[in-house]
C-alpha cells in the first residue's frame, strides 16, 4: 500500500474546502449576505496550490453551519410557520413582507439556521411560538454564554 505524502494530504484538504465553499456557494435557497456570497465566490476562485489558512477555515466552517437546514422549530413544521407569517404578511415591514411571501413561493419544506429564526420571530407577533435551540449551537452564541456564565459566578 503506498504513503500519502504531505503534499497529497495537503491537495486533498484544498480539494475539500474548494468543494465545500462551492457547495455553500451554490445551495438553492442561500441566506448568504453580500460579504458571505464575495467571499465564497472569491475562494472558490483561488489557484489549485493555494493553501488556505486557519481564520479561513473557521469562516468556511460557520457559513456551513449557517447553511443547516431544518424542517421544523419549536415543534412546528416550516409549512406551519410558514402559513402563520404569510396570513399576517401585510402587518410587516417590507423586507419582513418580501421574505413571507419568498418562502411562501417557494413551498419550503426546510429552511436554513438563519432564516428559520427569522420567520419564527415574525411569527412570534401573532403566536405563541416558542423558541428552539435548533441543534448544534451556534459557536459565537456559545462563546457569548460561557463567558456570560463565568461573569456571573465571579461576582
Amino acid at each position: 500500500m503506498a504513503k500519502i505524502t504531505k503534499a497529497q494530504r495537503e491537495l486533498a484538504e484544498v480539494l475539500d474546502f474548494r468543494t465545500s465553499a462551492k457547495a455553500l456557494l451554490h445551495d438553492r435557497y442561500n441566506d448568504w449576505n453580500d460579504w458571505e456570497f464575495d467571499w465564497l465566490t472569491d475562494e472558490v476562485r483561488r489557484p489549485p496550490d493555494y493553501t488556505y489558512t486557519e481564520k479561513e477555515w473557521a469562516v468556511l466552517k460557520r457559513l456551513q453551519h449557517y447553511a443547516s437546514s431544518f424542517t421544523e422549530y419549536a415543534g412546528y413544521s416550516i409549512p406551519e410557520l410558514i402559513a402563520i407569517a404569510y396570513v399576517s404578511r401585510l402587518d410587516f415591514q417590507e423586507h419582513e413582507q418580501e421574505f413571507a411571501e419568498k418562502v411562501h413561493r417557494w413551498g419550503a419544506t426546510h429552511l436554513k439556521r438563519r432564516q428559520i429564526r427569522f420567520l419564527a420571530s415574525l411569527c412570534r407577533r401573532f403566536e405563541s411560538i416558542g423558541y428552539d435551540l435548533l441543534p448544534d449551537y451556534d459557536p459565537v452564541e456559545e462563546q457569548e454564554y460561557v463567558g456570560a456564565e463565568a461573569l456571573s459566578s465571579a461576582a
